[in-house]
């Protein structure tokens, strides 16, 4: 049964928050057990874990999304192609990164990593196969579905590294991945496996991995964008538990932006169908104006408040022998925030067929970051990290911003913009007199976030709409 955008995007919202709930708890574990040393090392392993694992996670399974989308009488036969391909992919980008394993130790300046990056060269492996299920289900806007998958996954994911975490230290840890992997592939299967298959019915392979390999660069590329700060961390500074400090704040930064990547779920197939020829084109910009709306009310308020609260923010999630990665946080939570933002434009534009300009200007931030970080991080350390990601990210969003305003002809929402940042400065001015720690932390959040939303009402922002969506959401 299909669901409409808008509830899609709540149910993964909410699945991508068990995902993030379960996954810091493990960031958590780590960082507290073992301290920022080996937390460092676990960060930088995680990275590369995760850069090329997401070749596996966001190619292949972003175009079954795409091409489901528009093309949902052929769904299982694409969802079967994909597959195919899926496997011949993960073999190859399991070999290359095992191969390449002593060459990113030594760039590390760390032989020590080698094994570790053979390892993981294992578990991107058997992480492969449920994200082809859950795109699947995304294309053929069974967003429930898709949700509870996600939802597995972590759950999964979180058992099995506790369950070997004591025994196997950060071996056990990242093998919670591919346990998470196996189960929900499994589960994924189950659910499809008596959806009719159109027979006589190919995929073109070329314009499928043509649009597959653009769209996993980019979000690569933001990976890489991502991670590119700490690993020129741990090989300039050549310090592990300054990588853990800066692995932490990271960390936490990135919790808006892999929260609002779920959106991307329900952007890229929503903007396909919408796009395609024959399709209402002004249905199409009003989708894309509602949702860069809820965009900016959604994250502006969450970054500065984040940044506002850095030191508590750390203190809770990580104790306070993390306490130097405030300062970086701070800076973070803005370049984040910058990068949230562009991740989602860089969904709607490749939902409509423009997957290179995001590629292009991807490239342009990861060229831009590498020169900041060689002049930043000798002169400012750790702080000069952070700015090198929060000033790329700032560029490419402008860049980005420009490009899809201009296309798609919408006008940029300057009332709401304005509306949100006079609600946010509102809601965030509290904490500068109101001071909590600890879990207390997380009910002043719920409390400004209240207000917020009142200070919305009054200014006009929040219309009658807005609460006719809300109330359909809840009875949904």
């Amino acid at each position: 049964m299909k669901q409409t955008k808008l509830t899609g995007a709540i149910a993964l919202m909410v699945a991508q928050a068990i995902v993030l709930l379960f996954g810091y708890a493990t960031h958590v574990l780590i960082g507290r057990l073992l301290g920022p040393a080996e937390y460092g090392i676990y960060g930088v392993v995680l990275s590369i874990q995760t850069i090329f694992g997401m070749i596996l996670t966001l190619g292949v399974p972003s175009a079954v999304s795409k091409f489901v989308a528009q093309d949902p009488q052929h769904a299982k036969s694409i969802l079967s192609h994909a597959i195919r391909l899926q496997l011949v992919i993960s073999i190859g980008l399991s070999l290359l990164l095992a191969l390449a394993s002593p060459l990113i130790a030594f760039a590390l300046h760390d032989s020590h990593l080698t094994v570790y990056v053979l390892f993981v060269s294992i578990i991107i492996f058997f992480q492969a196969f449920y994200p082809i299920y859950v795109q699947f289900l995304g294309g053929m806007h069974r967003f429930n579905a898709q949700a509870f998958l996600t939802s597995v996954y972590a759950i999964a994911k979180l058992a099995g590294a506790l369950a070997l975490l004591y025994f196997f230290s950060l071996y056990g840890a990242l093998a919670g991945f591919a346990i998470g992997g196996i189960i929900a592939a499994f589960l994924g299967w189950y659910w499809t496996r008596n959806i009719p298959k159109t027979e006589g019915h190919a995929i073109h392979v070329r314009s499928f991995l043509s649009f597959a390999g653009t769209y996993a660069i980019i979000l690569v590329g933001l990976q890489v964008l991502m991670s590119q700060d700490l690993f020129m961390v741990k090989a300039m500074l050549k310090n592990d538990v300054l990588a853990g400090y800066y692995n932490a704040a990271v960390t936490l930064s990135r919790i808006s932006y892999m929260l609002l990547q779920s959106l991307s779920f329900v952007l890229l197939p929503s903007v396909a169908a919408l796009t395609r020829p024959g399709a209402d084109h002004d249905k199409a910009i009003q989708f894309i104006r509602d949702a860069l709306r809820y965009l900016i009310i959604l994250i502006v308020p969450s970054i500065v408040l984040a940044s506002a609260t850095s030191k508590g923010l750390v203190i809770l999630f990580f104790s306070s022998k993390y306490i130097q990665a405030a300062p970086i946080l701070t800076i973070l939570m803005l370049g984040l925030g910058c990068l949230s933002f562009y991740l989602l434009l860089a969904n709607i534009v490749a939902g409509a067929g423009k997957a290179k300009v995001g590629l292009y200007i991807t490239g342009g931030m990861i060229v831009a970051s590498a020169v900041l970080g060689m002049f930043l991080i000798p002169m400012y350390g750790l702080i000069g990290a952070a700015w090198q990601t929060t000033l790329a990210g700032a560029l490419g969003l402008i860049a980005l911003g420009i490009y899809t305003f201009k296309v798609f002809k919408i006008s940029f929402p300057v009332r709401s913009t304005i509306n949100v940042c006079v609600a946010t400065v509102c809601a965030v001015l509290p904490t500068y007199y109101w001071k909590v720690t600890g879990v207390a932390l997380l009910g002043q959040y719920i409390v400004l976030g209240l207000f917020f939303i009142i200070i919305l009402w009054i200014v006009r922002e929040i219309t009658e709409k807005d609460i006719a969506y809300a109330k359909s959401i809840i009875r949904k």
